[in-house]
């Protein structure tokens, strides 16, 4: 659980000399073995490009831009020979599409940050059903390549977020409950380790890396291209229903019962949302999919049956529209908060956990450009079920658990000025939401990755027995910790 007390209010920018003379000496022989490829802050194309502006406002030593898999292999030799060098001590970060919100997940203030956002070829192999997508891309970059072709892989569902980030914390997609995770869908990953060797991770060669890569975020070395499982696949149905906040018992209803159906239709996908936006008030939206071209199936009947709507986007499209969509929700500029948690599937404790947030809003209603949200999604047993037949992930999660609801709290925002109130608000929502579950014996220690607090840990959610395979792996392929205390961002594997 998150203690409300924990939440760091501002990334410090108070950078030590030492680091600074190892971020100077690491961004200094970068320039060297990487011409042309290493811009500095002085530098008129000295560019970045975050989600959050807490990400944003973190300046870097230098970037660091890899065109391909052998520039990677240079940075990586590079840094770890600094690394060993500064018994350990100089780090840097590595930013795919750089869309977790909190100070310092892909940024650093003293080092350079590998920018992998220029190696984002897609290929698609249709003898081997295979799609190869660098780890750079954005979704929106696969699914335009594929929607075309009537072919689609599981992946994102705003168009906008990285494929490396999200696919190496589990990942969710439209497809999820026929398709499982979206890591469960990677064949294979190529990846560059903290000696420099560019290896292949698969079913047959590193298979405990293969398995760990899925789910285990950055903590292995530099993935430079994920090797994905590829179907047909034409439009489908799908947008977004906006709704009065009045109608929320029966959004709640039909959301728990959805979830807890054992005939649940494989094709049907729900993102149910309660939203407060200063200036507009409070309001209900779902996001209601349907990966086949029917419109209104049966699955989705009781989210569309439910009245009044505001508005509806409802319509047949494909995939690269409907997560253009879904993203542009989310523009990038403002300051950015994602905590979450997971319970069991439960209308009083839905009705309960609702309820705890609408008496937050009070609290944040008059901050400068606050939008404040919770959203519920299902993980249900035809999602996790999927896991094991196609090879297994870190996750933690099993069929047996039944149907769990991921909840997710978002909170967008103008001012720093109003970080502290923010991430105070948030932390004490989820410590009640995660107390009130223990009491009423729905809580669930998984915390989804790609949604988790700097404060949290969900590495920790997976399981002491996944936990330890993952510190197993990273002690055979990564001996030196470069991965761990070189790269601070992100959650590590051996925190106490």
């Amino acid at each position: 659980m998150t203690d409300p007390n924990s939440i760091n209010i501002k990334a410090s920018t108070n950078v030590n000399s030492t680091a600074a003379a190892y971020a100077k000496a690491q961004c200094d022989e970068l320039a060297k073995v990487l011409p042309g490829k290493v811009s500095f802050p002085r530098d008129p194309d000295f560019k970045q490009s975050y989600f959050s502006l807490q990400e944003t406002d973190i300046i870097p030593t230098c970037i660091v831009t890899p065109l391909d898999t052998a520039d990677v292999v240079v940075a990586v030799k590079s840094l770890a020979a600094i690394y060993k060098s500064s018994d350990y001590a100089a780090q840097f970060a590595i930013k795919g599409g750089g869309h977790t919100p909190w100070a310092g997940s892909a940024n650093i203030a003293s080092g350079p940050v590998i920018d992998m956002t220029s190696i984002k070829a897609v290929r698609v192999d249709k003898k081997t059903s295979l799609t190869a997508v660098g780890a750079g891309a954005r979704w929106a970059d696969v699914y335009q390549t594929l929607d075309s072709m009537q072919l689609a892989v599981s992946g994102g569902r705003a168009a906008q977020v990285g494929v490396g980030g999200l696919t190496l914390g589990g990942g969710l997609s439209y497809f999820s409950a026929r398709k499982g995770f979206v890591c469960d869908n990677v064949v294979n990953f190529e990846i560059v380790l903290a000696d420099g060797r560019v290896v292949n991770a698969n079913a047959d060669s590193n298979k405990d890396l293969w398995v760990a890569l899925r789910g285990g975020s950055n903590n292995f070395g530099i993935v430079t291209r994920f090797d994905l499982w590829t179907f047909q696949q034409g439009p489908l149905w799908g947008g977004v229903v906006y709704y009065p906040i009045s109608t929320v018992p029966n959004q709640l209803e039909a959301f728990y019962n959805f979830a807890n159906d054992s005939d649940y239709d494989d094709y049907s996908a729900v993102i149910q949302s309660f939203g407060f936006s200063g200036g507009q008030g409070s309001a209900a939206v779902n996001g209601l999919y349907y990966t086949k071209p029917q419109a209104n199936p049966p699955a989705l009947q009781p989210f569309t049956a439910i009245q009044p709507q505001i508005a509806s986007t409802m319509r047949t499209s494909g995939l690269y529209d409907l997560t253009k969509e879904r993203g542009a929700n989310s523009p990038d500029g403002l300051r950015e908060l994602y905590i979450t948690t997971t319970f069991k599937n439960d209308l009083s404790f839905l009705n309960a956990v609702f309820r705890t947030f609408d008496d937050t809003i009070r609290h944040v209603q008059n901050i400068d450009g606050i939008t404040w949200s919770l959203t519920f999604q299902p993980i249900i047993p035809a999602i996790t079920a999927k896991s094991a037949p196609l090879g297994g992930n870190s996750l933690g999660l099993k069929p047996a658990d039944g149907p769990l609801v991921n909840a997710l709290l978002t909170a967008s925002w103008k001012l720093a000025s109003d970080d502290h109130t923010v991430n105070d608000v948030a932390a004490k929502f989820m410590w009640d939401v995660d107390q009130a579950a223990f009491d009423k014996g729905v809580f669930h220690q998984f915390v989804y990755l790609n949604y988790a607090n700097k404060t949290q840990d969900p590495i920790q959610g997976y399981g002491a027995q996944n936990k330890g395979r993952l510190q197993a792996v990273s002690k055979k392929y990564d001996p030196l910790g470069l991965f761990q205390k070189g790269v601070p961002g992100g959650f590590k594997l051996f925190n106490a």
